[in-house]
């Protein structure tokens, strides 16, 4: 009982993780009520199904049979219990027509501990003249996305956290289906 409210909970922060995409502390701080809420979609359908001849057995199939749904599971637990998660961001910047680059441009990685990881720097050459690009092309806007430690695969925070979405989604459809939960 109560994991459709959770789900919708789980979705509502999903999409505030799209919008504010650009602003890392908004979307970290998304990601972990994300964590949380659908969580607890999981938590309620075990103890909804425990009461159930055979809603253990059917929680714990789910779990191992789904890698994502035990990644989250890992993840949610130790953003709880132990440090929040932190994805990494790799940003795409990207300068309007007209705009050159004189001089240099720079970039440091810090680890959790405030220590260099990664400098990067980039220096261009004044004697090359650069072409000025179009003024009527469009602007494309900056990216960034998220990757989060731990997984084997190599899609980013929103593409796993939409895949978490309907595992739970087929988890609750398959225990309503099942008898073991109402999926209310």
């Amino acid at each position: 009982m109560n994991e459709i409210k959770k789900l919708e909970e789980a979705k509502y922060f999903y999409s505030k993780m799209l919008d504010k995409q650009l602003n890392k502390d908004v979307f970290i701080f998304n990601l972990s009520a994300f964590l949380s809420a659908a969580r607890s979609v999981l938590q309620y359908a075990l103890k909804e199904a425990s009461n159930n001849l055979g809603g253990q057995k059917w929680y714990d199939n789910v779990m191992i049979s789904n890698p994502v749904l035990k990644f989250f599971k890992d993840k949610s637990d130790i953003n709880i219990h132990t440090e929040p998660t932190l994805p990494k961001a790799h940003y795409k910047l990207y300068a309007e027509g007209g705009v050159y680059m004189l001089g240099s441009l720079s970039a440091v990685a810090y680890d959790k501990d405030g220590k260099i990881k990664q400098q990067l720097e980039n220096q261009t050459n004044p004697s090359i003249k650069q072409e000025k690009l179009n003024q009527k092309s469009k602007p494309i806007p900056n990216e960034v996305k998220y990757l989060i430690d731990g997984w084997v695969g190599n899609e980013h925070v929103l593409t796993l956290c939409k895949k978490y979405i309907q595992a739970l989604e087929k988890t609750i459809q398959d225990g309503v289906a099942q008898g073991l939960i109402t999926g209310q």
